[in-house]
């Protein structure tokens, strides 16, 4: 999912895809952002963002994170991406932004106006973390002021009641917490029940 709403909100595809339905064939679109060369950057580096890290690398991402701290080195070798000392050195340098840590008491606003204000003018934000994580209304002012581009939202802070303004504005792809919900992960899911289970019995 959050591979998806990266290609999505660079590729423009909310505002193209109301375009085609409406009949407008191309519309006067501009050139939209290739996934060649920009860099993503990736708060939280769980099993989340280590998957993004290693499929956004097939994009031709360049892709950096921020962690409480770094990987190992071991571990670190596995992942494509180089640790960003600092949120803000990953805020400032980052052309796309993914939010993939757990919402806990200092996550809360962890991106807030501050944070925003650091950032590159035109960047792209993905969260399918928590929504809290983000504050709404410092997103909408950063969506309005152009200092982002595009934001696709897996989730939001009072869900299943989406801000009127992201229902619609085309700025924004939404999907309704849907990350996890696919058959495989409902079939990985069941078999950690079953070792834990097993392991239960056994240990």
């Amino acid at each position: 999912m959050a591979l998806f709403l990266t290609l999505a909100v660079i590729r423009d595809a909310t505002a193209i895809e109301k375009s085609a339905r409406e009949g407008k064939w191309k519309d006067n679109h501009v050139y939209c952002t290739d996934p060649t060369g920009p860099t993503l950057g990736i708060i939280g580096m769980g099993a989340v963002g280590k998957h993004l890290a290693r499929k956004a690398v097939l994009f031709n991402l360049n892709v950096q994170y921020h962690n409480r701290k770094p990987l190992d080195p071991e571990e670190g070798a596995k992942y494509p991406a180089t640790y960003c000392d600092t949120l803000e050195e990953l805020l400032r340098t980052s052309d796309v932004i993914s939010v993939n840590c757990p919402l806990n008491a200092s996550t809360r606003h962890l991106i807030s106006h501050k944070e925003f204000a650091m950032m590159k003018d035109g960047v792209f934000l993905v969260n399918t973390a928590r929504g809290a994580i983000v504050k709404e209304e410092a997103l909408i002012e950063a969506l309005e002021s152009g200092k982002v581009a595009r934001a696709g939202l897996d989730v939001f802070k009072n869900e299943p009641n989406i801000n009127e303004y992201f229902r619609k504005s085309e700025r924004c792809t939404l999907q309704p917490h849907l990350g996890g919900l696919t058959k495989r992960a409902i079939e990985d899911s069941e078999g950690e029940c079953l070792e834990n289970i097993t392991t239960y019995f056994e240990t």
